[in-house]
């Protein structure tokens, strides 16, 4: 969408709500994976998204990016609660759409950002994964 920090990306209010449903499905694995509070866990992602929005905090959306191999490893922010979400059986769908964007990420800078576009073109989404 143009956007170049988090924050000017956060007061976008379609992704505002793509961001907030995406950590209320991975705060539901660990709701109930761990017994989190639901009430103090939705406190803590309007803590979070309340970050994001801070004008004194200056993060780029480039920064953010970066490394897309390994946010979407196995054991990190994307797959992890994913596969969470799946062994639990709860709502996923916005997880998905964000791994969608880490694999749409490029950026000639990044070596895993060229390195993951090279894969996906010689050897598809899956064998990628």
């Amino acid at each position: 969408k143009g956007h170049h920090t988090i924050r000017e990306a956060i007061e976008d209010p379609s992704i505002h709500a793509e961001v907030k449903q995406a950590m209320q499905e991975s705060g539901e694995v660990l709701i109930k994976r761990y017994g989190f509070d639901r009430d103090m866990h939705n406190a803590y992602i309007e803590k979070i998204l309340g970050r994001f929005a801070n004008p004194y905090l200056v993060d780029e959306v480039d920064r953010v990016g970066r490394q897309p191999i390994r946010k979407l490893g196995a054991n990190d922010r994307l797959v992890k609660p994913l596969l969470g979400t799946i062994e639990y059986g709860t709502e996923n769908k916005t997880l998905l759409k964000g791994i969608a964007a880490a694999l749409k990420y490029t950026n000639d800078t990044d070596p895993q950002a060229v390195e993951l576009q090279t894969s996906l073109k010689e050897v598809g989404v899956k064998k990628t994964l």
